[in-house]
């Protein structure tokens, strides 16, 4: 099944929106957090960098298969998503093993709740798109 240019623009607009509201929060609370604690503001970073980075990666690899071959089947979406949880896990406990002592928990937990939140705002944002 081909993709309609309609399809094609509606998911690029969903998509970019997304990426961009995950990043924008990540880099507004770890500003905000530098302002407090430089300590605090790289552990929200890379917190929230373990969520983004994959999240981006799929968003590439959905994308692409949009424009080559259509969208992507249940089993498909299913095999991405299951890879994002993988790498984001990953990415968290490389995270925190680079950070050891220094890692500002409270901090990186808010990284990670602002990144997943963010997508959600993106429904929000297209909605009427």
């Amino acid at each position: 099944m081909e993709a309609t240019g309609a399809q094609r623009a509606s998911w690029r607009t969903t998509v970019g929106i997304a990426i961009a509201l995950q990043w924008s929060f990540i880099l507004v609370f770890s500003g905000i957090a530098w302002v407090w604690s430089g300590r605090a503001a790289q552990s929200l970073l890379l917190g929230g960098a373990a969520v983004a980075v994959p999240n981006a990666l799929l968003a590439a690899w959905l994308t692409l298969r949009l424009y080559r071959s259509g969208p992507v089947g249940v089993a498909g979406m299913l095999a991405g998503e299951l890879g994002k949880l993988g790498a984001t896990i990953a990415l968290l406990v490389i995270v925190v093993r680079m950070l050891g002592a220094d890692a500002v928990w409270i901090a990186l937990i808010v990284g990670v709740v602002a990144a997943l939140k963010a997508q959600w705002l993106a429904v929000w944002f297209t909605r009427n798109s």
